[in-house]
């Protein structure tokens, strides 16, 4: 994939010199780079004593969050986004990323990033994975089978490849049977280029032995993850949910799957008179107009696809692809009795595993006792051969089991857990609550050291072992737990605050 990578554009641009050009421009050309100057900032936190710098430091952006009398600062890795909304940005602690608590909005400047916004006590502890970074990047790569532990290699943003799939073979004889042209494919493979990206839905699961890298250019995206929606929703607007958006027009459904995101949207560059394309396009089907309600109407986006403002990301917009014939809100519908499905149906295999998991996912993430009480049943009639060698499978039989006080069960699904992923962090994290809710607190220590030794980000595992330690009396291994943990993480607020709370020696 080298040849065609965001990292190798050049290698396109000697025959493709036009689009590549027009590509960098783009937002996906600059979905993440290292970050732009913006000046010196500061954000203050309404009654909560938390605030945040922003400055320059050597050539660096540095970002700065102080609470409690406490400070921590970190100098930025890279931004997230292409500007045209804003920025978020990612710092690295240790082999692991971080999104920053500030950000950057183009109508606003700066303030708390999405996530830490409805946190009462943000940190640099929002860990970014390889499925956050699936969308940013075109080469994230993390080790390890939980996909926490960055690879450290050098970053680029969206390439060629996303879209035109690999261009090793295209560059060395090309062709356009080598080469992926997302307007020649069948609907659903075309339409899952954009999706990759472009379709949040409620929540995406990967498929058993899927990793997001899995999805190429020609394939349909649910035989590498699936997307559920709620069926009936009181719905929130999110800032990336385009692609459910556009499937509820009428302009789609009545054009047989010919009108799709390519349509409008031009990766290798937007028309310089915007307003006159997108009119073309929407005159190409609407030839006749009623003179009554177009009588000085020139362009039509601020009627039939206003912005709104989604609920999961702060000051920002985002336009109603729904293409309304007169704009109304979204549908608002009670969640009681709300069922989910599929956007796409994964294969049939995965179907019943997808859905148990999606259901409790869901119900957990909603409140909706009914749906997670779904998703236990589905989980529960899964053959039993999934249930003893699906790591997602397992881990959510293990909550339940926990639940449900019966811990025996428990225990010996979370040492299978160990077995087939002997490298996971949450593998053996599982183990360890499983031996101390069955009071196995020696057995529980010995495996939350070995979550420590696996996976040093994964908070939980230290302050079980700090409060097991604490339990005990045992405050010379809680001491020297605390300063183990900040050694790995000087800067974080929250446990420099548990050892400043120690008995003085």
């Amino acid at each position: 994939m080298a040849a065609a990578s965001a990292g190798n554009i050049p290698v396109c641009a000697k025959c493709h010199a036009q689009e590549t050009a027009a590509f960098l421009k783009s937002a996906m050309g600059n979905s993440l780079a290292a970050p732009s100057p913006l000046g010196a900032g500061h954000v203050a936190r309404r009654n909560s004593g938390i605030e945040m710098w922003i400055s320059d430091r050597d050539g660096r952006m540095i970002h700065s969050l102080s609470a409690n009398g406490l400070k921590a600062e970190f100098p930025v890795a890279y931004q997230i986004g292409a500007g045209k909304i804003g920025y978020t940005y990612m710092v690295r602690i240790g082999d692991y990323l971080y999104e920053s608590p500030a950000s950057w909005y183009r109508q606003h400047g700066w303030d708390t990033s999405p996530g830490y916004d409805r946190m009462a006590s943000p940190d640099f502890d929002r860990l970014i994975d390889s499925q956050c970074l699936f969308c940013h990047s075109d080469n994230g790569r993390f080790l390890g089978s939980d996909g926490r532990r960055f690879s450290g290699a050098a970053l680029n943003p969206i390439g060629c490849d996303r879209c035109h799939g690999p261009g090793d073979e295209h560059v060395r004889q090309p062709s356009a049977k080598n080469i992926i042209n997302p307007s020649k494919l069948p609907q659903r493979a075309r339409n899952s280029i954009c999706e990759q990206c472009h379709l949040e839905g409620e929540t995406r699961l990967l498929n058993p032995g899927k990793t997001w890298q899995d999805f190429h250019p020609g394939d349909e995206l649910e035989r590498t993850a699936a997307t559920y929606l709620l069926t009936q929703n009181n719905h929130e607007v999110k800032a990336v949910e385009q692609a459910e958006q556009l499937a509820l027009s009428q302009c789609v459904r009545g054009s047989g799957g010919k009108l799709w995101c390519g349509t409008c949207h031009h990766p290798h560059g937007q028309a310089a008179d915007r307003t006159s394309q997108i009119r073309e396009v929407c005159r190409s089907c609407h030839s006749t107009l009623s003179k009554a309600a177009h009588a000085a109407v020139s362009e039509c986006v601020s009627c039939h696809m206003p912005r709104l403002t989604p609920n999961d990301i702060p000051h920002t917009a985002s336009t109603d692809h729904r293409i309304l014939r007169r704009a109304a809100p979204l549908p608002n519908v009670e969640n009681a009795g709300a069922e989910i499905a599929a956007w796409q149906d994964p294969p049939a295999q995965f179907r019943a595993r997808d859905l148990a998991v999606a259901s409790l996912v869901i119900g957990g993430t909603h409140g909706m006792s009914s749906l997670r009480d779904t998703g236990v049943q589905l989980l529960e009639a899964l053959p039993q051969p999934e249930k003893e060698n699906d790591p997602v499978v397992l881990s959510s039989l293990i909550s339940i089991r926990l639940q449900r006080r019966e811990l025996e069960q428990a225990r010996d699904l979370a040492r299978r857990g160990t077995e087939i992923q002997p490298d996971s962090g949450f593998a053996s994290l599982n183990l360890a609550l499983a031996l101390q809710n069955s009071g196995d607190d020696a057995g529980a220590e010995k495996q939350l050291l070995r979550t420590i030794d696996l996976d040093p980000s994964l908070q939980a595992a230290w302050v079980n072992l700090v409060f097991l330690y604490e339990k005990q009396g045992r405050q010379a291994e809680r001491a020297a737990l605390l300063d183990r943990y900040l050694k790995w993480n000087p800067q974080n607020i929250w446990f420099r605050q548990l050892k400043a709370m120690l008995p003085q020696r």
